[in-house]
């Protein structure tokens, strides 16, 4: 039977995607600093060398879900542990859009797909976190495994802001405590469109690759919504109107979600695999549902 290791995925995403490996009754197993309530647990430190190779010499799995591999560094770490193994897992790795650049350093509106970020070439940097930023650890991180690991046996998944009601960064509570506070503000760019996922469907997107042969690289999102819009669902949600939020003759206000032109990913590749059968409008209220119990 298929067995699964998590690598991290003690909140969040990797909550939801535990919840999915129970409902399907896939073997799985956690390995993380962080104890989680599984009946298969390693703690293991992931930059530790010597316990990630122990750890893989007396465990074999299927599938490898690599939620904390945050640079090149962290990369080589995971990739000569899992060499011990006499058969590759297939390794999936959770990375982000953030690997075409970042939303405030565009010049220009942009459409993305999973060509404009070429991992098989990109110069490998073995510096890791934090003396480089989130966007380029991923960039080293996907490069390494490119260029490196059997390209037939990889899963690259660029997710773009992750929204849910466990958000940990509390960015999907952004505009419920603004609202809340009664705070009227006026974003960098509120026309500008960007892409969003929620948790229960990364999770699944993550589980659509353990329990099927697809592998390479995949944007997974929604399609793209502008600030304006975005703010409005949280208005209808709490039945606001939308200048409880907006007040575009107040100071431009930096928010989680700002970006200067529209920073768009095609997902177009990951859809037509497998159709997100739920509207983004939807998902997030079943979210804030969850929030606002």
């Amino acid at each position: 039977m298929l067995s699964v290791l998590v690598l991290g995925g003690t909140k969040y995403v990797g909550l939801e995607l535990i919840e999915l490996l129970r409902d399907h009754k896939i073997p799985f197993h956690v390995a993380s600093r962080r104890e989680i309530d599984v009946v298969h647990y390693t703690k293991l430190d992931r930059k530790n060398s010597a316990e990630m190779n122990a750890f893989f010499s007396t465990h074999s799995f299927d599938v490898v879900v690599d939620f904390i591999g945050y640079s090149a560094v962290d990369a080589a770490v995971l990739h000569n542990a899992i060499s011990v193994q006499a058969k590759k897992p297939k390794l999936i790795l959770v990375s982000t859009i953030y690997t075409y650049g970042l939303p405030l350093e565009l010049i220009s509106d942009s459409i993305f797909d999973e060509d404009s970020f070429n991992a098989s070439t990109f110069p490998i940097s073995m510096i890791d976190r934090p003396e480089i930023t989130y966007g380029e650890g991923k960039r080293n991180m996907e490069a390494y495994f490119a260029q490196h690991y059997d390209l037939d046996k990889q899963v690259v998944l660029r997710f773009p802001i992750i929204l849910g009601a466990n958000d940990y960064t509390r960015r999907t509570h952004f505009y419920i405590d603004t609202l809340k506070g009664g705070i009227r503000i006026n974003p960098v760019s509120v026309d500008a469109s960007v892409n969003y996922i929620i948790a229960k469907e990364a999770a699944q997107a993550i589980l659509n690759f353990i329990i099927t042969e697809y592998y390479g690289t995949y944007n997974v999102s929604f399609s793209q919504i502008n600030e304006r819009n975005f703010m409005r669902l949280y208005c209808d949600f709490y039945q606001k109107d939308l200048d409880a939020l907006l007040d575009t003759d107040a100071e431009e206000t930096k928010t989680p979600f700002s970006t200067n032109f529209n920073f768009i990913v095609d997902s177009s590749k990951y859809s037509n695999l497998f159709p997100i059968e739920i509207e983004f409008k939807d998902a997030l209220c079943r979210e804030l549902l969850k929030i606002a119990v």
